[in-house]
């Protein structure tokens, strides 16, 4: 069962965006006469594609335009594709675990979820988004992006309303999708790993005699293992076409369809005690799974359309539009654990099933120029953002049967669910105008200025039923400057808002979080090699935090974050290549309406922990390149009130890939190399979560 970061979650407060309209983009309708492909180089100046294994690649993520990383003035991460293949990932949270300020699979392995928090805060609902637009999930409704289709991930951290609108305070993951690269070549895979996961993919690339760039990306797998109680399905298909027209629009078109078909893994829904702690019958299996086989699936179908579409004027300006449509259908059923029975060592379940279908469409247009004026060097940017989502849920549940944790039998009667307690349509409406100037002047000197102005409409019909607007303009002042030898200080200061969808006890709709930003940095890049070393630290303030006390729902939270980042990657020497981090944070409660959580670290948040990655191609043994990693995971509370500890673990990977012949290689990758148990997080006392134990995997590729 997808992991529900609250009770409030599980209850179905859900809402998501809809604005029923796509800015026509009229460059790309013209009639097409001689097609010319878009090349699509590794180091290409778009920020959008291969990364390549550069330090310091352009980014789209901190400024919408192609921007190096050292020149954006808040921290900001890439992972490339090629970092995914070299560690066989299967799900994209599993690639923060060498990346600063950012937990990744914080609640074990999910195979339906990516889950992820930035700077302390949960960024799954309100902090994914694909080629720039909103991934927006609540409840169980949202959209799940397969790594084989996705040429980098990026992370920005802190503040971005004023690029996204309303988001995740800690910062966002952004997944650029894999395009036409305008050659002939591609690629195929077989998977294996030691859990019975089994996988095969195509990426394929290609021109036409007119002039039509394509990609067709395909792959199949077969899941099993941590818990499952019976093998399941992932699949995608993946096709995008580019051209450039007449008129001189560049034109990308991309389509995928997802479908997953499988039951819920172990791990999940665990009691304190018999995980972190042994209690009187010992501890509990990492793989226990708290379901019934007969009550059991996990059924996918999604669907999404994007197009994107880039005119150059020729005269200095131009003009720029990304727009989406998706489509997702859920059909999920589990009974899971909620509390331990300690007179009978059994874990008390509840029977649950919902129905969730998703619609959305997104746009955002821009236009970009560069003007001078005296020393002064603009480029400016304005947009227009448009967002539409409608989600249509249907939730039901019950008390389930109790069962034995130390002689579990499944296959008990249950009984039939009740009518739904939730049946509802949810719509969200968000429209946003932002502005940017990036300034560049004297000897080094950026400035950037960013303005935005959001109007947001969500509206619940059916039970639960509310409404409510939010207004609200977001803000950013960013100051660098580059000194020779590739260093840059920075500093900058950013507001925030996210919108919340609910009501209050008092019955009036829930209002928006809003917050602010300050962070101070420097990047450095060193001329002439391909290292980027970051260090950042940042105090942020999140307010109008939602507070649950018992029964009373209150809107008068502040949560503080600060903390310091360091981050390193790149080359250290020829054929050596490093990915490190460190991560400290203060995550604390600073007002709410229980005063035992004042001044104490919320449930689930990891405040310290660090990695250090290290990859060597052996010029002995041509071909040959073996990596080591170790990952620190420090302490979390599972309770807000932090009487109850989650502690530490360190976590050890490896790796070996070999060329074995032309376009042939052989790569083989674990993580968690010694197996250890341990609890990635709980929320209280009822609900702990296991890591992910061992995991080898071994691919083989051919590329052409």
């Amino acid at each position: 069962m997808t992991r529900a970061p609250s009770l409030a979650r599980f209850l179905g407060q859900t809402a998501l965006a809809a604005l029923p309209a796509l800015v026509p983009f009229a460059a790309s309708a013209q009639a097409l006469t001689e097609l010319e492909p878009i090349l699509v180089e590794a180091g290409d100046d778009t920020g959008t594609g291969p990364v390549a294994g550069k330090a310091n690649p352009a980014t789209q993520a901190g400024s919408k335009t192609a921007t190096p990383v050292t020149e954006i003035p808040q921290s900001v991460s890439v992972i490339g594709a090629e970092v995914l293949q070299a560690r066989n990932l299967s799900k994209i949270d599993e690639a923060f675990g060498y990346t600063a300020g950012v937990i990744g699979a914080p609640y074990g392995y999910d195979s339906d979820t990516n889950w992820h928090f930035i700077r302390g805060f949960s960024s799954t609902s309100t902090g994914v988004f694909q080629d720039g637009l909103a991934h927006y999930a609540y409840g169980f409704g949202g959209f799940y992006i397969d790594p084989y289709a996705i040429e980098r991930i990026e992370v920005l951290k802190g503040a971005a309303s004023v690029l996204y609108g309303g988001a995740n305070p800690g910062g966002l993951v952004n997944y650029v999708s894999k395009v036409p690269t305008g050659t002939t070549g591609g690629s195929a895979e077989v998977g294996v790993n030691e859990e019975g996961r089994a996988w095969a993919g195509i990426d394929s690339n290609g021109v036409t005699e007119g002039g039509l760039a394509y990609r067709l990306i395909g792959k199949v797998a077969r899941v099993d293992g941590n818990g499952a109680f019976d093998e399941g399905f992932h699949g995608i298909l993946a096709p995008s076409l580019s051209f450039t027209t007449e008129a001189g629009t560049e034109v990308t078109l991309l389509a995928s369809y997802t479908k997953v078909d499988e039951d819920h893994t172990g791990g999940a829904w665990l009691p304190y005690v018999g995980t972190v702690v042994s209690g009187s019958f010992g501890r509990i299996d990492r793989d226990f799974n708290t379901g019934e086989p007969a009550l059991d699936w996990y059924e996918r179908e999604q669907f999404l359309a994007t197009g994107i579409f880039r005119h150059d004027f020729g005269n200095g300006w131009t003009l720029t539009n990304t727009s989406r449509a998706g489509w997702s259908d859920i059909d999920e059923s589990a009974p899971y654990g909620y509390a331990l029975n300690a007179a009978t060592n059994s874990v008390a379940r509840i029977n649950f099933a919902h129905q969730t279908e998703t619609r959305t469409v997104l746009s955002d247009t821009r236009l970009e120029t560069t003007l001078q004026t005296g020393a002064l060097e603009h480029r400016l940017m304005a947009g227009l953002d448009l967002k539409w989502f409608e989600m249509k849920q249907v939730q039901a549940a019950s008390l389930a049967t109790d069962l034995s944790l130390t002689n579990p039998v499944y296959g008990t009667p249950q009984a039939p669910l009740p009518a739904p307690y939730i049946d509802s349509t949810v719509t969200q409406q968000q429209a946003g105008l932002y502005v940017q100037d990036q300034i560049r002047w004297g000897n080094g000197w950026i400035g950037t200025l960013n303005g935005r102005h959001d109007v947001v409409k969500t509206e619940s019909e059916g039970a639960p039923e509310f409404d409510s607007t939010d207004r609200e303009t977001s803000w950013r002042l960013g100051l660098a400057r580059q000194f020779e030898g590739g260093l840059t200080p920075y500093a900058s200061y950013a507001t925030f808002f996210n919108p919340q969808l609910g009501t209050l006890s008092s019955g009036a709709p829930r209002q928006a979080e809003t917050g602010e930003q300050y962070e101070i940095g420097v990047k450095w890049a060193p001329t002439g090699r391909n290292l980027l070393v970051t260090l950042a630290a940042f105090d942020l303030t999140r307010e109008n935090v939602v507070q649950t006390n018992g029964m009373l729902t209150n809107q008068l939270g502040t949560v503080r974050a600060r903390g310091l980042e360091l981050e390193a990657v790149g080359e250290l020497a020829q054929g050596l290549t490093v990915t490190a981090a460190y991560t400290d944070m203060d995550v604390e409660v600073e007002e709410g309406n229980d005063p035992t959580t004042e001044g104490k670290t919320p449930y689930s948040t990891i405040e310290r922990f660090a990695s250090l990655g290290l990859s060597y191609r052996l010029p002995q043994v041509p071909g040959l390149t073996v990596s080591g990693g170790v990952r620190y995971l420090g302490s979390s509370w599972a309770d807000n009130a932090n009487t109850l500890k989650v502690p530490s673990v360190t976590l050890y990977d490896a790796g070996v890939s070999y060329d074995l012949a032309e376009g042939w290689n052989a790569n083989f990758a674990v993580s968690n190399l010694t197996d250890e148990t341990y609890v990635a997080s709980c929320q209280g006392a009822s609900s702990c979560f296991y890591g992910d134990g061992r995991k080898a995997s071994l691919v083989l590729r051919k590329a052409w």
